[in-house]
């Protein structure tokens, strides 16, 4: 047979053929090699912007900007060079296309490649469940004082601006503005609101200080006259959000409050990365969690605050216990007895500790972080609706891994057995 009738053959057979280039093993190759150098860079890159900065700069894009260090050989000229990394989404994305291409124009259901092609198989669904883990996971927080129930998380990152009326002590009226729509310049309405409210300007973290009293503010603060911002003389100025492990980032809004009548002045809010525990910082601050606001014979507080989720249920914290290896401050065991409780008047108790979350409604709770004296614990949340994706994608590799291997196994064994001579 030619080439030429050859490769009409493969076409006939492969109706995929057009994917052949691809299919090629040397783009697998290349994109393997530029995975390498991407988890290398963002390795070096951890150290300076933390482990959720180099996931958010590298794996979660199509391109990472990645800078030579300083420290090393020649950084001083090759810092200021900005080198384009191939991002996580544009190589998995390139990956997966080069496996399903290879899958496709080599598929062949023969009992001696079924092994091959659910390999190929299970690295694909791998891939693909990494990519959908990346681009749908939520992290966040639950923090729960001893005695207390809570029935909302808080975002890591992202704040929101909450207005409440609480005129009535029975009842709040709780107006959320998202970060989403606190651009500068921005006039925002809404129905439950007695007034404008007009954003000066906002950012996701900022250094701030105390003035000395008759000092006066410059930049960001100058033009604020009521609250907290006021009475504290508090100067802000605007940093980048730090993504580290132990990042403390303090959102911050200057924003103008106007009526029919008029404006009603000038407010800055704080957000704090714990939640509004403003009193921890100073008794001038305090303040902070709720700013009070009176209009119109009503009293409305204000609190910039870790964007939130509300959770149809609720979990109340009956004990904690907080162990350390003998001698040492090195944790031990971090323990939470819980009590789940649903819509339906059901209850479930639940012992949280290290690596044995409370999973319920698609949400993973893995103990956090620990206060004995302050008697509260904090849960890191985690929803992820393709978590189930690598167990079954493990599986299939497992699957196809046995077959080839019994495949072989049962063709050398008939192999011996038939050059065995007869009658030994």
């Amino acid at each position: 047979m030619s080439s030429t009738d050859h490769k009409d053959s493969y076409k006939a057979r492969n109706a995929f053929f057009w994917l052949a280039p691809l299919a090629s093993v040397r783009l697998t190759l290349v994109l393997l090699s530029l995975s390498m150098i991407l988890v290398f860079v963002a390795t070096l890159e951890q150290v300076r912007i933390g482990i959720r900065g180099a996931l958010s700069e590298y794996f979660e894009s199509l391109v990472g900007i990645w800078h030579y260090p300083e420290q090393f050989w020649g950084g001083e000229f090759l810092h200021h060079i900005p080198l384009p990394i191939p991002g996580g989404y544009l190589l998995g994305g390139l990956l997966i296309l080069n496996l399903v291409a290879a899958f496709l124009t080599r598929f062949q259901w023969t009992f001696k490649k079924v092994g091959i092609q659910l390999i190929h198989l299970g690295i694909i669904a791998l891939l693909v469940g990494q990519l959908v883990t990346q681009a749908t996971q939520e992290e966040s927080r639950m923090q729960i004082n001893k005695g207390e129930s809570v029935n909302y998380l808080e975002r890591f990152h992202g704040v929101e601006l909450a207005l409440i009326d609480v005129t009535d002590p029975e009842r709040e009226t709780v107006v959320a503005i998202p970060q989403e729509l606190l651009e500068e310049g921005q006039r925002l309405r809404h129905d439950s609101l007695p007034f404008d409210l007009i954003v000066k300007s906002f950012g996701v973290n900022c250094d701030f200080n105390v003035s000395p009293s008759g000092s006066t503010r410059e930049g960001l603060t100058e033009e604020v006259d009521r609250g907290v911002g006021l009475t504290a003389n508090l100067a802000i100025t605007d940093k980048e959000e730090d993504f580290s492990s132990d990042a403390m980032n303090f959102g911050y809004l200057v924003f103008e409050l106007t009526h029919k009548d008029g404006s009603l002045g000038t407010w800055l809010s704080l957000s704090h990365p714990a939640g509004n525990h403003w009193w921890k910082e100073s008794e001038k601050l305090a303040d902070f969690a709720f700013q009070p606001i009176r209009h119109e014979g009503r009293l409305w507080g204000a609190s910039l605050r870790p964007k939130r989720e509300y959770l149809p249920y609720s979990i109340e914290l009956l004990g904690i216990e907080n162990e350390f290896y003998q001698g040492t401050e090195i944790p031990f065991n971090f323990e939470s007895d819980v009590v789940l409780n649903m819509d339906d008047n059901q209850t479930r108790r639940a012992l949280v500790y290290m690596n044995t979350p409370l999973r319920h409604d698609g949400k993973t709770f893995y103990q956090y972080q620990m206060n004995n004296a302050a008697d509260y614990t904090v849960f890191q949340v985690i929803r992820n609706p393709s978590w189930l994706v690598p167990y079954l994608a493990c599986i299939i590799i497992s699957i196809g891994l046995l077959w080839q291997f019994l495949w072989h196994l049962v063709a050398f064994l008939q192999k011996n057995s038939s050059k065995s001579p007869k009658g030994a």
